[in-house]
């Protein structure tokens, strides 16, 4: 059932919520609660719009379709970022998740050509090659019966494979010191913003100091990085392109800052989403079995035993329907944060101008007048039948409007290669069926490792 949305002024009373304390509101709630199982509960019990106390600010939990859609793209030019992304900026500046305006209008225009479906097909060769190099070095583990944690091995592919499409360097063989320093970062990140008690950066704490640190190494990989491409003006990685990128009206490039901003912007967000989607990809295809042999019987079908080709893909529908249920169940970003520039209206309710509104994709994606039995792992809610009435709006991993993750294709290009070449070569057999619990870091971390062992599949060679 669509909810009306409107922006005519309302005279009814704000919607539901819990009751808050003076001053903080509902934020001690908030930090003593895993965030997104509180924010469930509240939905659970409150409805598609819970009121919030968020401090000083008026804060709204949204986790209806119709009106996550009014936010995002009805009515998108009335809701910026704001100060639900300060955070974020803190590693990343003002890059392209986190800049607004005139600014994020460039930036875009600049980079969209490099993010097409049809350029981000010519990675597919790159990442092929990336993830026959983990596949060799799997060869030996298998033979040794050695166990592999998923988290750790999603991360090395991710990370490798973004080193290469934007810098043609190789970060493989280690979890190298850039990739620990931005998960330092990250990870301070949510807890210095969600507690209205932390004390400015400068102030020197020690989990001050090693953010900090954690930045110089970033920043200095990233001016490295610049600095090499500056030199090699040839190269045609991702970089390389962004660094000649230039307006079409004005023929102005980045700046260095905006080239700092973007790059660290990328490469984050290339190996960290992608990797978190990818385990979590792998603990729901281990624990079902009739998944895992319809998607080996799909890659033997497809692939036998050779490498994809970018015509491949088009063959991988049962593929493509995994990866889309699992980021139903685990969207790359559960939640959203914006703020509205004038008041509005959602439903019959009263928003405001300047409060937090929170859209949840997460809740989107569980709503059950649009998702039977939501909590169920079904990739073929995706086959083309099962989605026809579905509006498009009920399913948002990468967002939605203007705003829509720009680095979407590229994700989903590299997780659907991911899974059908490791089903050609492997069965992944996890140590227990135990669940496996998240807790909301940003993105959806799992709570404990995804440990398995490998069992060798016979090559099949594919009729031509």
């Amino acid at each position: 059932m669509q909810k009306p949305v409107s922006s005519v002024p309302s005279t009814i009373a704000s919607p539901p919520g819990p009751r808050g304390i003076p001053i903080l509101g509902n934020v001690i709630q908030v930090l003593r609660n895993e965030p997104l199982q509180y924010y469930t509960a509240l939905w659970q019990k409150y409805g598609d719009l819970v009121r919030l106390k968020l401090g000083n600010m008026n804060g709204y939990l949204v986790a209806h379709p119709a009106y996550v859609h009014h936010i995002l793209v009805k009515n998108q030019k009335n809701y910026i970022k704001g100060r639900g992304y300060d955070g974020f900026r803190l590693l990343v500046g003002q890059g392209l998740v986190t800049s607004e305006g005139e600014l994020w209008q460039q930036q875009r225009k600049l980079m969209q050509p490099s993010f097409t479906p049809n350029a981000i097909s010519g990675y597919t060769d790159l990442m092929v090659d990336v993830i026959q190099q983990m596949l060799a070095r799997w060869e030996k583990a298998a033979q040794q019966g050695d166990t592999l944690n998923m988290d750790d091995e999603m991360m090395r592919l991710t990370m490798s494979v973004i080193g290469k499409a934007m810098f043609s360097i190789d970060l493989s063989e280690e979890l190298t010191e850039v990739g620990e320093a931005f998960h330092i970062a990250f990870d301070f990140i949510p807890d210095h913003t969600m507690n209205p008690l932390s004390l400015p950066i400068s102030v020197p704490l020690p989990q001050h100091r090693r953010f900090q640190h954690a930045m110089e190494v970033i920043n200095g990989f990233i001016s490295d990085r610049i600095a090499e491409g500056r030199r090699s003006q040839e190269s045609k990685n991702l970089f390389s392109i962004l660094l000649r990128a230039t307006d079409e009206e004005t023929g102005q490039g980045m700046s260095e800052q905006q080239l700092r901003d973007e790059a660290i912007t990328l490469f984050f967000a290339g190996f960290e989403t992608t990797a978190r989607s990818l385990t979590w990809a792998w603990y729901l295809i281990t624990r079902h079995s009739d998944v895992q042999q319809k998607l080996e019987a799909e890659a033997d079908a497809v692939l036998g035993n050779r490498a994809p080709v970018t015509g491949d893909l088009y063959n991988l529908i049962y593929t493509h329907q995994v990866v889309d249920e699992t980021l139903r169940l685990y969207p790359p970003t559960a939640m959203l944060a914006r703020q509205n520039l004038a008041d509005d209206t959602l439903g019959d309710y009263p928003i405001p101008a300047g409060s937090m509104i929170l859209p949840s994709p997460f809740l989107v994606h569980r709503h059950p007048d649009f998702w039977p039995d939501p909590e169920r792992f079904d990739p073929e809610r995706f086959t083309p039948e099962n989605s026809a009435d579905r509006p498009k709006y009920a399913y948002i991993p990468f967002a939605s409007g203007p705003r829509v993750c720009i680095g979407n294709n590229f994700a989903l290009l590299e997780m659907v290669l991911a899974i059908a070449m490791i089903s050609a070569r492997f069965r992944l057999q996890p140590e227990d069926r135990n669940p496996i619990d998240f807790t909301l870091r940003g993105t959806l971390h799992p709570t404990r490792p995804l440990l398995v062992k490998l069992e060798q599949r016979e090559p099949v060679t594919r009729a031509e």
